[in-house]
């Protein structure tokens, strides 16, 4: 017994190095992960291009003056978005990425230029900006309102610590598609494909005439799937890193939703004997893990009460919803071992079923 199982781990790390080597010259699959990766890159990558020629924008709250804003918004150097209630404003301050501040005019603002006092403006960042950023906006807009207003005002920080919200809708939006995009699509197409070329080349008995098992063989290739699915979710919090705010969280939820997307993928290549048959499954399947995240993300209509518990009560559901939670200001704890409890759930389930499909074949 002490002799099996160093046996058993050098097969499943054979069988592993072979596949990720194989995933990397296999046309189809590199295929799928480069169209990941152009779906990732650009979104990601032109921001940070354009970071020196972004132009500075101010949300502005309370501004009751239509000169001074009508003024404000024809100056070419600086950007202003007048909000219409405060959170209308936090979400507009919270879903840029650069050079972003937030303004709070007094209600008493009118009189206190016409009185030649000193207005107080009350200032709003998202919790990413750094302390060089923020003193460069607070100087620039106080000097910009004062040169608008022709009297002196100054800016104030009141929170520097504004976190998205379930119905914000900027850059978290982006994050939380692409980071589902890299865990679960990658996975559900490469897994499949693995065990099923193993099938069509028959290259599948010559592994079973070795000292390898069928869960050895199993087994290296979720290894496979679930190492080419963190590097895409790694890439991806990589680019966003400064817009996380509990990094637990987002590890916790990435690797369930890894282990969701590898089960899945692995009952798919165990069900099916070649990849022609399962190209429509693995479609069908590909599209009801993705679809339900990007609706509850996307839309904000009002959907049918039928259509939205599916989509709150599905694994890309819960896990967007739990990606959300680690951009937020807190964490609503009974949410998210609510949310977690769920996917691991169907994973157990996943597990049982590839048990059964892998004793099946062993017959």
């Amino acid at each position: 017994m002490e002799s099996k199982t160093p046996s058993h781990f050098k097969i499943i790390l054979s069988i592993f190095l072979k596949d990720l080597k194989q995933a990397l010259v296999d046309r189809t699959t590199l295929g799928v992960m480069i169209g990941v990766l152009l779906l990732i890159l650009p979104s990601q990558l032109l921001p940070l291009i354009l970071r020196s020629e972004s132009v500075p924008q101010a949300v502005i709250l309370n501004l009751n003056s239509r000169s001074l804003l009508a003024e404000l918004s024809q100056m070419e150097d600086v950007s202003i978005y007048p909000a219409r209630s405060f959170e209308d404003f936090t979400n507009a301050v919270v879903s840029g990425r650069n050079r972003v501040i937030g303004l709070v005019f007094p209600d008493n603002f009118s009189n206190s230029i016409e009185e030649n006092q000193i207005a107080v403006l009350g200032a709003y960042f998202p919790h990413w900006s750094d302390q060089s950023e923020k003193t460069d906006l607070m100087i620039l807009f106080e000097q910009k309102i004062s040169q608008a207003a022709d009297q002196e005002i100054e800016i104030r920080v009141r929170d520097d610590q504004i976190h998205p919200d379930k119905n914000t809708r900027g850059a978290e939006t982006m994050f939380i598609l692409q980071m589902i995009n890299a865990i679960m699509t990658v996975a559900l197409v490469l897994v499949p494909q693995l065990i099923m070329r193993e099938k069509e080349k028959h290259t599948l008995d010559a592994l079973l005439v070795s000292p390898a098992s069928y869960q050895d063989i199993v087994i290296g290739k979720g290894l496979t799937g679930m190492f080419y699915s963190s590097l895409g979710a790694v890439m991806v919090i990589l680019m966003n890193q400064n817009i996380i705010a509990h990094g637990w969280v987002l590890l916790s939820s990435a690797i369930s939703g890894i282990v969701h997307a590898v089960l899945l993928g692995l009952l798919i290549g165990l069900s099916f004997d070649n990849f022609q048959q399962a190209t429509l499954t693995m479609s069908a399947v590909v599209l009801a893990a993705m679809a339900p995240a990007f609706i509850s993300i996307l839309l904000t209509v009002e959907l049918p009460a039928i259509i939205e518990f599916l989509v709150n009560w599905s694994p890309s559901g819960k896990l967007s919803s739990l990606i959300l939670m680690s951009l937020q200001k807190t964490v609503p704890l009974g949410e998210f071992f609510a949310a977690a409890g769920f996917i691991w759930g169907l994973n157990l389930l996943l597990f049982g079923l590839c048990l059964w499909q892998v004793r099946k074949h062993q017959r």
